[in-house]
């Protein structure tokens, strides 16, 4: 009872309260004695509950939408990810989430991890473990974890209530309000225990418990994320008394200098360590850098790359991956559910003879350079390219595309992926978006690609939104095979991998000018090392405009990539009710008397209309602010 009690405090001083009946409830994760802190096996136990409640935005968890469930509680309802509130990719059937602040429950369950870790750093001077050893660790653990909480909390909300010790409840709910420190502040305390966790943490690599080099590379996450904000905080100010009370911004040229220094400085401590590499460092070919980026993101345990990552066991806590993800064409009942969009596969460089790269080159759809879009229909007025073969268009691209998208026609799980949008005739009438038939040469041929569109086609399908509405679909999590059975998908979740810890030092001196950290690579070559792996045999030079091609080419689709545009303030620019998100659709077009491919681009925002992100979205609604007493975010 009394800890159900504590757990109930802590909800309610930070705003929310719940039925009375709650205490009721008997607590099915919390310690009821001394007993299982009295064994290692105990303990071990103990430590793999608080694990499983980091709020990690891993497969189970749902950017989107407030009533689905949350960090590590469920799978998300159709298959809903991060990267669908962001410019990279919409769902099939229900579009996007672009600036959505309703989740709520984000703030309620955080903070009731911190509770438990709190608790957990109560209980550390009851634990009797057989090596003394292991206190220090799991005091490293405790601080780790507040960091990784306090983190989540710092880029959703800014400055928040910081509660490090377990309150006593006696009653009186006044004396338990904790009022919220400044988004500086805040930022400050991550780090603060970023360092205290480096400090008590082993040094070894373990992946699934932190260690000193999670420590540091969380470390480099979190200081890059603050000093971006402060740095972009003037290109999408906002006003309020949050603001004023530097409950939201208030970061001094000081303080970005102080946040992008403490960036580098933790990504050196990593760097220097000498204990990681880069999965695939030296690729052959430009096919072995796509194939090896791949395999980090199917296979992750044991590579040289990985930081942190998060396993899966069943029966236990598995995830719905592949389930909602894979084609149509190798689905079971559902799939194809997240839709990259041609934006993002147009932006990839393309690799030249030499190996350099050559950016911004777009897609050659037409024969007069003229890129136009057909907003949802095709236009008989364009003038097509015509392809004989269907990759002939995608080709000697960064091999991250390959690695990270599923294109038309792409050999996977054993079948040809048939994304196709219709048919253009020989007399030039047109078949789109349906699967009628047509006869040429005494061949048969159908709109979609296949005679059964729900299982012989993986793009536009009628089959339970399955098939892919922008003509691309996610390859990065899934593997093609074995990962169709409902809630026992165990593909791992990488976390943290030393490729983000070089770019962000790279990112942090060439953002702020500041010099290279001493006894290390420098910054370009930490960017150039990245580069290299993806089989690129030029140097880039070391331009905030270089480092964001790397941080897009290397991470997107990235459970975590949408946040770089939230730290660096790019959203309300994207999505400013003119830009629209689209696709491309390759059809067949048998004009010249054979079958040519031809590709049609499309605007495939629902009803053609432009997204708008408002700025008030950088930051989330406080729930309960009436009962808690504190000061909400601006414009809510």
């Amino acid at each position: 009872m009394k800890n159900i009690k504590i757990l109930l405090l802590g909800l309610l001083a930070v705003g929310t309260v719940s039925c009375a009946d709650f205490l009721d409830v008997e607590p099915k994760d919390r310690v009821t004695g001394d007993a299982m802190l009295s064994s290692d096996g105990g303990i071990k136990a103990y430590m793999a509950g608080h694990y499983y409640n980091l709020p990690m935005e891993d497969f189970r968890y749902n950017f989107c939408k407030q009533n689905d469930k949350g960090f590590g509680n469920g799978n998300p309802e159709g298959g809903k990810t991060n990267m669908m509130s962001g410019p990279e990719a919409t769902h099939s059937e229900w579009g996007d989430h672009i600036g959505e602040t309703n989740r709520y429950e984000d703030w309620v369950q955080i903070y009731g991890y911190i509770r438990g870790y709190n608790e957990l750093k109560a209980n550390i001077p009851k634990m009797k473990p057989s090596n003394p050893a292991t206190i220090t660790q799991v005091t490293g653990e405790y601080y780790f974890m507040m960091a990784y909480a306090y983190f989540a909390l710092a880029k959703r909300y800014g400055g928040v209530p910081i509660i490090d010790e377990l309150q006593d409840w006696n009653g009186d709910y006044e004396a338990v309000k904790v009022p919220r420190s400044t988004e500086v502040a805040t930022w400050k305390f991550v780090l603060d225990m970023c360092d205290k966790a480096a400090a008590s943490l082993p040094d070894n690599t373990s992946q699934e418990r932190a260690n000193k080099w999670t420590a540091y590379a969380l470390k480099s996450r979190a200081a890059l994320f603050a000093a971006s904000v402060g740095k972009f905080w003037n290109t999408a100010p906002l006003e309020g008394e949050a603001v004023t009370q530097k409950l939201v911004g208030g970061f001094t040229d000081a303080d970005v200098k102080f946040f992008y220094e403490e960036c580098i400085k933790a990504s050196a401590e990593v760097i220097k360590s000498g204990k990681f590499s880069l999965y695939g460092e030296n690729p052959a070919s430009a096919k072995e850098a796509a194939d090896n980026i791949h395999k980090i993101f199917v296979e992750g345990g044991g590579m040289s790359e990985v930081i942190l990552l998060r396993n899966y066991y069943y029966p236990g806590v598995s995830h719905n991956m592949g389930k909602w993800h894979e084609p149509n064409q190798l689905s079971e009942e559902y799939g194809g559910r997240l839709n990259p969009v041609l934006d993002l596969v147009e932006s990839y460089a393309v690799m030249d003879e030499n190996g350099g790269a050559q950016f911004n080159v777009p897609l050659k759809t037409t024969t007069d350079g003229n890129e136009d879009y057909a907003g949802e229909n095709f236009n008989k007025g364009v003038n097509y390219q015509r392809y004989d073969d269907l990759n002939a268009i995608f080709a000697n691209r960064d091999p991250r595309l390959y690695a990270t998208v599923l294109l038309p026609g792409e050999q996977w799980g054993g079948k040809t992926i048939v994304i196709q949008g219709g048919i253009v005739k020989a007399d030039g009438n047109v078949i789109f978006k349906t699967n009628d038939a047509y006869e040429f040469n005494g061949v048969k041929y159908y709109g979609k690609g296949g005679e059964n569109e729900d299982t012989d086609t993986s793009g536009w399908s009628n089959r339970r939104s399955n098939g892919t509405r922008t003509g691309f679909l996610l390859k990065k999590y899934i593997t093609g095979f074995n990962d169709q059975v409902y809630d026992r998908i165990l593909t791992p979740f990488v976390d943290l991998r030393y490729t983000e810890v070089l770019l962000n030092y790279a990112e942090a001196v060439a953002e702020s000018g500041l010099a290279d950290a001493p006894g290390i690579i420098t910054a370009k070559e930490a960017l150039n090392k990245v580069h290299h792996r993806a089989a690129f045999k030029d140097d880039l030079e070391l331009t905030p405009e270089h480092v964001r091609y790397e941080r897009k080419a290397e991470f997107a689709l990235d459970y975590y990539s949408v946040w770089d545009y939230y730290r660096r303030r790019e959203l309300h620019k994207i999505f400013n009710n003119s830009w629209k998100r689209h696709g491309l659709m390759p059809m067949l077009d048998f004009r010249n008397g054979k079958p040519e491919y031809i590709f049609v681009r499309l605007e495939i925002e629902p009803g053609n209309n432009a997204k708008h992100f408002q700025p008030l979205a950088y930051y989330r609604p406080i729930p309960g602010v009436g009962a808690n007493s504190l000061i909400q975010n601006p414009n809510y």
